[in-house]
């Protein structure tokens, strides 16, 4: 019985995968691997993903203000449209979606949610009111629950354990970088021609790089880089057996308790971030754009590589290294986070005029960046390879629920609040409240650190 990856002679240049199958257990191991060419290609691509995924998610970000004024909108009912409007049914779609990706044909499902998250998003711009664009939101949401735990799943097949923190850095890199593009995009376009020609710019490339991806990659057998038989990971396990496998892990349930904090302040920062340069700096939307890039996405993307490096060296040593590199990152995070919102505007660096607030988003970002990788290598290894891609929903969904769900909400809803007695310096203490919970994200991660050796499999 032969498996191949894809025709003979299609795709020569990025390698190819042969197995020859003996009718007995350790198959993998006799298995051609791919080559480094195409393991390199498969990091560049999963890149791309997750930045044209995070660019249509958050490009509405750097276009509140245009489309408040548009539209008649309160920071309350931007905080539900960049908010809870898309993480909701993201959560609901994104189970259902992760147990199909565990015995069905993930790189089909990464390819077609890619072009339909992209249709939703130039949708978005053609909506003539709050509730149209509230429900292309919620299309995009939809849509996005079939991309990061089939491409989880898929990535954990090419990269082992020892390779599995750098490989799963590219969510970290393809998310910050994503979400730069975003505002960067939406910054300059939405400037020069409004909030509607952003958003259908924004969405024409997911479309482009869905074809790609459907022809140049190749779905892996399960449990390829851990030597393990396809035929052992090829029946789908029944859910309860999968919850009883991730639930029964202590160091599982403080995982997703982390990344949900995690979730709440990276996600209350970065998306009214632009806002806040916008209010505070008194920036224009596409400098607002510009700068957001500089200050956080580029260093976090910096974080990022550091913190795949780091975590593949760290637990070599102690595997209770892959929670406590994010626990010591979110316990600096805050006094970082908060020098960037307190500073004063005018107080500059001294001959070069950088905003010294500027200097800490920027180390701040790195900090915060570096944590991510972590956890998501954390989760894949706690999961056997039948399991992993409803492992990255199930802890995603959580995280994503209550950090998405909450985080820009909450800061809505604060700077509201406080608008009344602060005026537009309300978004400034709105933001730092949120931040304050990077101290309950650590001592999470603590605790996971304490159980994560004997849980790992």
């Amino acid at each position: 019985m032969r498996y191949r990856i894809w025709p003979d002679g299609a795709f020569p240049n990025f390698g190819e995968i042969v197995l020859m199958s003996t009718g007995t257990k350790g198959l993998q191991s006799a298995a051609t691997q791919p080559s480094p060419w195409y393991l390199r290609y498969l990091l560049v691509i999963g890149f791309l993903v997750m930045l044209v995924s995070m660019m249509d998610r958050y490009v509405v970000s750097i276009l509140m203000e245009q489309i408040k004024a548009d539209l008649q909108l309160t920071d309350t009912q931007l905080g539900w449209l960049v908010g809870p409007a898309f993480v909701i049914v993201h959560v609901v779609f994104q189970l259902p979606l992760a147990r199909l990706a565990d015995f069905t044909n993930r790189r089909n499902m990464i390819a077609i949610a890619m072009s339909l998250w992209s249709l939703f998003t130039v949708a978005a711009g053609f909506a003539k009111s709050f509730p149209l664009l509230l429900l292309s939101r919620m299309g995009v949401g939809i849509t996005e629950a079939g991309c990061s735990p089939p491409l989880a799943s898929l990535l954990s097949d090419y990269f082992g354990a020892e390779r599995r923190g750098r490989a799963m850095s590219i969510f970290t890199l393809g998310s910050v970088a994503g979400i730069g593009a975003g505002m960067l995009l939406g910054g300059i376009v939405g400037q020069a021609y409004g909030w509607r020609t952003a958003l259908i710019v924004a969405g024409v490339p997911g479309v482009v790089l869905a074809v790609v991806f459907f022809l140049t990659v190749r779905e892996p057998p399960r449990g390829l880089s851990d030597g393990v038989d396809p035929s052992d990971v090829s029946a789908r396990p029944p859910l309860s057996t999968v919850l009883k496998t991730l639930f029964g892990k202590p160091s599982f349930v403080w995982l997703i308790i982390g990344a949900s904090f995690l979730n709440v302040v990276a996600l209350g920062r970065g998306v009214w971030e632009p806002v806040f340069l916008m209010r505070i700096y008194d920036l224009d939307q596409a400098t607002a754009g510009i700068t957001y890039f500089l200050i956080s996405p580029v260093p976090a993307m910096l974080g990022a590589v550091l913190g795949g490096l780091l975590t593949d060296h760290l637990v070599k040593r102690d595997q209770r290294w892959c929670l406590w590199l994010p626990a010591v990152a979110m316990l600096a995070l805050f006094p970082l986070t908060a020098g960037f919102l307190l500073w004063p505007v005018s107080s500059t660096i001294v001959g070069l005029g950088l905003p010294i607030g500027f200097l800490f988003s920027i180390v701040g970002s790195i900090v915060s960046g570096m944590a991510s990788p972590a956890t998501i290598a954390t989760g894949q290894n706690l999961s056997p390879p039948a399991m992993r891609a409803m492992t990255h929903a199930l802890w995603t969904m959580a995280s994503n629920l209550v950090g998405m769900g909450l985080g820009p909400l909450m800061v809505g809803i604060l700077s509201d609040h406080l608008a009344t007695s602060l005026g537009e310096e309300s978004i400034r203490y709105a933001m730092l409240i949120v931040t304050g919970l990077a101290i309950l994200s650590a001592i999470a991660f603590y605790f996971g650190a304490r159980r994560v050796r004997e849980d790992l499999v």
